[in-house]
């Protein structure tokens, strides 16, 4: 029991309602006013996560619990001209080399509901002290049996846990909390091709390694969320608010980063010299009768014999395709000899990822337009390009607006609200896939960071129109009703992996990777006050 009520506590999951993984409220409240809460006080849940000050407006002791649905539509077309992905004889080729080849991420129901609790509690008259769960951040995408997509099944949980104290001092209140990050994750990706019944070709002794296990891994507990292990992040928020005029409200808070190494998260090898290595062996072994590359040199000698171009000619490859393939494996000064190669890629050698969650400054402003009507605003930066991590993968700061209005009536509460956020994920076209990124120490081809942000972390969602209502059951009871509609939302990052430096630059191996998500969720909150 204990391990289910910690996976739903991370479990924020499939790009749910997010600025770029963030969620963009936690409370049911503020994500019905499109995420914000800086300068607004609804419940303490939200003022734990957006601006713990606001704490000081608490009356009662009071304990809060929400949960959120969401339904989220990810697809992905993946086209890729790269050589190896064609067959000679009776083999089909990669569907992606003839043809853009597009699927949907499959539904993973273990994380479909977030849940997040506070209790906060008055100490005397100007401090405030309270205690929160959170699932604050979170991805997840599945593509398992999608040949073309690579078998991505990515997956990230994030929870915080925030005890913090509020102080106000006249109009002016001041707020912190230490905050203790939980988060677990894993990319799992499988290179090798599929028959129809989902296995790899060659599933013998002369297959290196036998089936790639990556895209079986399981998550915590047994289930697809997030990765092997839980891994902790320490840091700490802060912020201030102030009474400008009894209608107009002001405020600032502070997220520093939370820094995760998660652990055997891929093996990065993969994705670069020695990962074309590890096409160009599978490729021999499905169109020259199961006999895989021999253990030579990648680069033949002066005459163009011995490497990887000659055995890729010699098994039916055009001279110039092959003479292409053998030096983009050579570019990025990989290992020397196909044994070490192939070693290399062992899908059991997994790498660690350090992964930043980036630090954050909002301002905030809360206006009562009248005795029943208030409207918010707030700016957000979100410094995704200078995190360790999502810099590495090429990902842009960004600048969140969120607009929330309020209405209240005798017992009931109406709400709406927008949330604009351009993706931190760029479109690009043009790219030269075959320049490298070092991503921690390893060399990893720009067409795979291409491939990976596109296809299994597709943090893309710009446009979020929200609403909901809340009902006072009592004096001390109320319930908060939400949803959230983001439109679908489009990025492409398309190039060429073509050799830079060498004879054959004439030759374009042309990629484009296209995703759209569109996303629904649901939230309900009580409130118990006592």
């Amino acid at each position: 029991m204990f391990k289910k009520t910690l996976l739903l506590s991370l479990a924020a999951t499939s790009l749910l309602a997010t600025n770029g993984l963030n969620m963009i409220g936690t409370s049911t409240v503020s994500r019905s006013m499109g995420g914000t809460g800086v300068a607004f006080y609804s419940h303490a849940t939200e003022a734990m996560h957006k601006n713990i000050s606001l704490l000081g407006d608490i009356g009662k002791d009071e304990f809060q619990f929400d949960l959120t649905y969401f339904n989220a539509t990810v697809n992905s077309t993946v086209y890729d001209k790269m050589p190896l992905n064609a067959n000679t004889g009776s083999l089909p080729n990669m569907p992606s080399y003839d043809n853009p080849t597009t699927a949907s991420s499959q539904n993973m129901i273990d994380t479909n509901f977030i849940p997040s609790m506070t209790y906060a509690s008055r100490i005397d008259e100007n401090t405030v002290f309270g205690f929160a769960f959170i699932g604050a951040a979170g991805l997840a995408t599945q593509y398992q049996g999608e040949s073309s997509q690579r078998q991505i099944n990515s997956s990230m949980l994030l929870m915080k846990i925030i005890p913090g104290i509020s102080l106000r001092q006249g109009n002016t209140t001041f707020g912190f909390a230490p905050v203790l990050g939980l988060g677990s994750m894993h990319m799992n990706y499988d290179e090798a091709y599929l028959r129809g019944s989902g296995d790899t070709y060659y599933q013998s002794e002369a297959y290196p390694f036998g089936k790639k296990p990556q895209s079986q891994r399981e998550g915590m507990f047994g289930s697809n969320a997030g990765g092997s292990s839980l891994e902790a992040a320490f840091g700490f928020t802060a912020g201030m608010d102030v009474k400008v005029t009894p209608k107009l409200r002001v405020a600032a808070s502070y997220n520093s980063a939370l820094k995760y190494n998660y652990k055997e998260f891929a093996n990065f090898s993969q994705f670069g010299a020695n990962g074309m290595v590890y096409m160009a062996d599978e490729w021999m072994r499905n169109n020259n009768g199961g006999i895989g590359l021999n253990n030579g040199d990648i680069v033949g000698d002066a005459n163009g014999n011995g490497g990887l171009a000659q055995q890729l000619r010699d098994a039916g490859m055009n001279d110039t395709l092959a003479a292409g393939v053998e030096s983009i494996a050579a570019l990025a000064g990989g290992l020397d000899t196909v044994g070490a190669a192939l070693d290399a890629t062992n899908p059991s050698k997994l790498d660690d990822l350090i992964m930043e969650q980036p630090w954050e400054i909002a301002l905030g402003f809360a206006y009562d337009v009248s005795d029943r009507t208030i409207f918010t605003f707030d700016y957000r930066f979100i410094a995704w390009g200078m995190a360790e991590g999502y810099k590495d993968f090429g990902w842009e700061n960004q600048n969140v607006f969120a607009f929330g209005m309020q209405y209240t009536g005798s017992k009931y509460v109406l709400r709406a609200g927008y949330n604009y956020a351009a993706s931190p994920i760029s479109n690009t076209s043009g790219e030269s896939g075959a320049l490298l990124t070092n991503i921690q120490g390893h060399l990893v081809f720009d067409q795979a960071v291409s491939m990976l942000n596109m296809v299994g972390f597709p943090a893309i969602a710009t446009t979020h129109f929200t609403a909901g209502m809340g009902y006072a059951l009592t004096d001390d009871v109320d319930f908060d009703f939400g949803i959230m509609y983001a439109p679908e939302a489009t990025t492409s990052r398309s190039g060429q992996l073509s050799p830079i430096t060498t004879g054959v630059d004439s030759i374009d191996f042309a990629y484009e990777y296209e995703t759209t998500m569109e996303q629904l969720t649901l939230s309900f909150g009580v409130n118990y006050r006592f």
